[in-house]
């Protein structure tokens, strides 16, 4: 009978070992804790160093015991772990009281845990109630105290914590709560605080502020039984109010789509992962412009909306949300800095929650007149001069069978005119001649060297807009001209910061020369003319009087509507449109549509300081020329203007109209020509 009993025990014992022995295996190792990284919330600030926005899946912000209020680290002590200084990870007290009510009870409805099982237990087991998981956590517990110190053991179950509403550690709940550091924290606030981990929903004091009060209390008293404060000092703090900021619905960062493209940088550089490594993400955003951007756009569509009778946005249904393409009038916006290249606002649509796609960015859209720029450039770089004359009359095409017979915005023709009026006032017929003398190649050529990637058709209506492009990409390229022909790439992150200080990327400074500044000089000089006496005079009308160089689009159908523009040091684009094309309404252009949201932009940029007009690169010559024959004026030349050239270029004979001496010769074409006008 022995022999049986001491072979059960015996066998007992074994089975018991060989149960120890596979949870040992099993525990996860405790020295994890030395490397150990908890997820922290990554921040997105602006060029002035202001936060924007807080990307997190555990919103947490690590401090060090050192900067954690004694009253706090009391406050938990006394209502979660009295024992705590006292015990080797586990207590023995609390862990047979809390059987003992499992046992009558017949279920776990008591742990018993530690400050230390409770830390074991967050950062490497599962929560499920079982005896097999809580007898791991005091393993584990035992090993964590073996090799940690009480402060060092604190320090990380404060950081780890969840506290609700995605806030975990004292520090990212002390904000979200009171508004403030955790070291800021009153006698008041840090019991209310150490009293909400046991139910973070529960005793959350916006959910329940009695409750939340009442648990308060429970924290306070346990404070005055451990000794921590007196009972004088616990009925004052139970008097406080709660002192928990308002939580009003908060209000989405500025930028929607500019913080979309950021994200989507991130993801590219360091993957996903970015969601949990609390990096400093600083960008080129301008806050305060990009919630004027963001305002204007609604403020001017809703305009559009009135004057063109199009049903506006409010009347659509909520259902629209998430679909990639809305039927309501839309609109996107880029405002850059020529020199860095640095994107300081960016409107991608008109509602993010409604679309996410990316008009700015992803939009590809024939941009009208706007392209002319391109043609323009690449015939000044090639010898032109603003005041060559051009044809604008009738042209008509033959392209494989058919006929190609554009015509003018107005249905007019002027006849003979400088290149200058030609851009200023947008004649496409002009421009058609413009583009058979410098080839359609060559237009595609400069514009890749001025930053347009697109894929590009080499047909003669290529300068009148034929191809789609993105709006990042005419700003990008008319930013090379206003940088007087140095390209930059566009940047919308600055530099990257992980969490130890640490710079972990760089954006590069990428500039590369690609157009003579002379030549960009005279561009823009002709630009200006865009405003003074062209297509874009209505912004003088609107009040904007500062010196400015820029180009309209439109689109055939009033479909789509552009406006691409600089003063010095700031280049902006507007597009508006519809996603699925379509007529936005009778001469809607770009002078009527963009041109006054691109105005309200600029606008805010210059009101607070005087714009210098373009400055003057060496080599620019100036002369007075007739405009009706674009030689050296004589005192009878009737209309006479001032115009750029670059030195070596500028026309050496006098006006032969207006006694200048020899007349000029025709070729037979420009006989027929002239016989026509």
């Amino acid at each position: 009978m022995k022999r049986i009993i001491y072979g059960i025990l015996a066998f007992g014992a074994g089975g018991f070992l060989g149960f120890f022995s596979f949870l040992l295996r099993e525990l996860p190792d405790y020295r994890a804790l030395e490397y150990y990284s908890p997820p922290l919330s990554t921040r997105i600030y602006d060029i002035k160093g202001r936060l924007i926005d807080e990307i997190y899946v555990e919103r947490r912000i690590p401090v060090s015991i050192k900067e954690i209020p004694d009253t706090l680290i009391y406050a938990f002590i006394a209502v979660e772990d009295r024992d705590f200084y006292r015990h080797w990870g586990i207590n023995l007290k609390a862990i047979i009281r809390a059987a003992i009510k499992n046992i009558i009870k017949r279920r776990i409805v008591q742990g018993g845990s530690t400050i230390t099982q409770q830390l074991a237990r967050n950062l490497f087991l599962t929560p499920e109630k079982s005896f097999i998981r809580k007898l791991m956590e005091a393993l584990l517990a035992i090993k964590i105290e073996r090799h940690y110190s009480k402060e060092e053991i604190l320090e990380m179950y404060l950081n780890q914590i969840y506290f609700g509403a995605g806030n975990y550690g004292v520090e990212a709940a002390s904000r979200y709560y009171f508004g403030k550091s955790v070291k800021e924290l009153t006698l008041p606030e840090c019991a209310l605080l150490a009293g909400i981990p046991k139910g973070p929903a529960y005793y959350s004091p916006y959910r329940d502020s009695i409750r939340a009060k009442r648990r308060r209390n429970v924290v306070l008293h346990a404070m005055v039984e451990a000794g921590y404060i007196t009972e004088e000092r616990a009925e004052k703090a139970m008097r406080a109010p709660l002192g928990v900021v308002s939580r009003e619905e908060k209000k989405p960062p500025p930028g929607p789509y500019f913080l979309k493209e950021v994200k989507r940088e991130l993801v590219s550089l360091f993957g996903k992962e970015y969601l949990t490594k609390g990096f400093s993400v600083y960008t080129t955003m301008d806050m305060d412009l990009q919630r004027v951007v963001d305002s204007l756009v609604e403020v001017h569509l809703q305009r559009i909306e009135r004057w063109y009778h199009i049903k506006p946005k409010s009347e659509y249904p909520d259902s629209l949300i998430g679909k990639e393409m809305t039927p309501y009038l839309q609109a996107a916006v880029v405002v850059m800095e020529p020199d860095s290249g640095f994107v300081l606002a960016m409107v991608g649509g008109r509602d993010i929650r409604h679309s996410q796609f990316n008009r700015a960015i992803q939009g590809r859209r024939q941009p009208g007149s706007s392209f002319k720029v391109f043609l323009y450039t690449a015939a000044l770089d090639n010898g032109f001069n603003p005041s060559d004359l051009i044809l604008d009359a009738p042209i008509i095409e033959q392209i494989q069978d058919k006929i190609y017979a554009p015509a003018n915005f107005d249905s007019s023709f002027l006849g003979w005119i400088p290149l200058r009026k030609a851009l200023a006032l947008s004649r496409n017929t002009a421009s058609l001649r413009l583009v058979k003398e410098v080839g359609v190649f060559t237009v595609i050529d400069y514009a890749r060297r001025l930053g347009i990637r697109s894929p590009l058709q080499p047909v003669l209506s290529l300068p009148l807009g034929s191809s789609s492009v993105s709006l990042l990409e005419m700003v990008n390229a008319f930013g090379t001209i206003a940088n007087y022909g140095v390209r930059v790439k566009p940047v919308f992150i600055k530099r990257v910061v992980d969490r130890y200080g640490n710079e972990i990327y760089h954006f590069d400074y990428e500039r590369e020369r690609v157009l003579d500044e002379r030549t960009a000089y005279m561009v823009i000089n002709m630009m200006k003319s865009v405003f003074d006496e062209g297509t874009a005079r209505y912004a003088r009308r609107l009040g904007f009087k500062y010196p400015a160089a820029g180009k309209t689009g439109t689109t055939n159908d009033f479909t789509d509507t552009w406006f691409i523009g600089f003063i010095p040091g700031v280049v902006c684009g507007v597009w508006v449109g519809f996603d699925v094309p379509k007529t936005i309404g009778k001469n809607a252009t770009g002078a009527s549509c963009a041109l006054p949201i691109w105005v309200d932009v600029m606008r805010t940029m210059v009101d607070t300081s005087e714009v210098q007009d373009f400055p003057e690169p060496p080599g620019i010559v100036r002369r007075y020329i007739c405009t009706e024959t674009g030689l050296l004026a004589t005192p009878y030349c009737p209309k006479v203007r001032e115009e750029v050239f670059i030195e070596g270029n500028e026309p050496v004979e006098k006006c032969y109209l207006h006694g200048g001496g020899k007349i000029k010769e025709r070729t037979p074409i420009e006989r027929i020509e002239e016989e026509w006008r």
